[in-house]
């Protein structure tokens, strides 16, 4: 995600200052250099001169912990090219399966079938992505969903109503699509049944299709999922 890279840059801004004693004002010099810093490692433009211009403005760190900024600068840049290249984000494919995963494991009693609409379940899921992401209005055509610019991808969201309205989510889900040029969708669908659907038993919960050339992520959430505790008394072996 987007706040990823800038939380690691931080920490080892922060990591390397203590390590040599300087952590005097530690903690406002590297949130004050990291979102330039983050930038450049994005853009891939980082290197160690333009590094020592961003860091020499912060003199009052480097006067308070007695450093010499040239080689406290060149030291650091060392750290952040080295521990960075080891750095991996999550991606955003894991971030939904995370999602399914915490909404099938209690949070989905928070929003009772009776009480609960799409628009509730969908924006859930955007507060839970803690991303740059737009969630446009409802419009006359139906419910636009959520937009990450930063992924690339477009969002559909729907509850399971049946066979026809599942399939009405896909020239949706596409229309989105082109009108953002992005390649690659989410279809996820929030299913109060407890016995698995026909698409659930063809295909299981997680599964890839591909819609008018697009990569289309299909992910249903069980908002009424049986516990494991009462599966494995219907299933434990009996003495005979």
């Amino acid at each position: 995600m987007s706040d990823e890279l800038s939380k690691t840059v931080i920490r080892i801004i922060q990591d390397y200052c203590f390590e040599n004693s300087a952590s005097l004002f530690c903690d406002r010099f590297s949130t004050s250099i990291s979102p330039t810093v983050t930038r450049l490692i994005k853009s891939k433009n980082l290197n160690l001169c333009n590094f020592h211009d961003i860091i020499k403005e912060r003199r009052d760190f480097f006067i308070a912990n007695a450093l010499d900024q040239a080689i406290f600068s060149k030291g650091l840049f060392q750290r952040l090219n080295y521990e960075l290249a080891f750095y991996k984000p999550e991606e955003f494919y894991d971030i939904i399966s995370t999602f399914k995963r915490k909404m099938e494991n209690g949070n989905f009693r928070g929003f009772p079938k009776d009480k609960t609409s799409e628009d509730t379940l969908r924006c859930t899921l955007v507060i839970y992505l803690d991303n740059e992401t737009f969630c446009e209005a409802r419009s006359a055509a139906g419910y636009n969903d959520i937009t990450v610019p930063s992924e690339k991808v477009v969002l559909e969201t729907k509850l399971w109503k049946g066979m026809d309205y599942y399939n009405s989510g896909f020239p949706e889900l596409n229309e989105y699509l082109d009108k953002y040029n992005y390649n690659e969708g989410y279809y996820i669908i929030f299913d109060y049944n407890q016995t698995p659907n026909d698409v659930i038993a063809k295909n299981g919960e997680i599964f890839d299709i591909k819609y008018c050339k697009r990569n289309i992520h299909v992910v249903f959430i069980k908002m009424n999922a049986e516990r494991p505790s009462k599966i494995y008394k219907l299933n434990k072996p009996t003495n005979s």
